[in-house]
């Protein structure tokens, strides 16, 4: 079922984006591209044309968001999702204490070691 929806908003997609780019515009867009110079007008008339295109936007971006929010709702996990990875070891480490609170530990001091004393010259 979730391909089959993902395939139906693929294609709604693709059609919505072929009925936005026919719309006429400043410059007659795809449009006119489309059987020359009336394109989709001469086919419907010019008012019908832009009636019919702009109807078919929003048929199709409506049906594109409800789809959407089909999927959203129905395939996404809601209960049971894993904690971040940054919480879990949050947890699982102890809390420690800020530096100020505890004494400074001092490291061991070293004594250097002694020089051979080699009289051999």
């Amino acid at each position: 079922m979730f391909t089959v929806l993902m395939i139906l908003i693929i294609l709604i997609g693709a059609l919505m984006t072929v009925v936005i780019l026919m719309q006429s515009s400043k410059g007659q867009g795809l449009s006119g591209a489309f059987g020359g110079a009336g394109g989709v007008g001469t086919m419907l008339g010019v008012r019908r044309a832009a009636d019919v295109l702009a109807k078919a936007t929003w048929v199709l971006a409506t049906a594109f968001i409800f789809l959407i929010f089909l999927i959203n709702l129905f395939f996404l996990p809601t209960e049971g999702t894993e904690e971040s990875i940054i919480n879990r070891q949050m947890q699982e480490q102890p809390l420690r204490t800020s530096p100020q609170q505890t004494a400074p530990q001092q490291a061991p001091t070293q004594e250097p070691a002694p020089q051979p004393q080699g009289g051999g010259q």
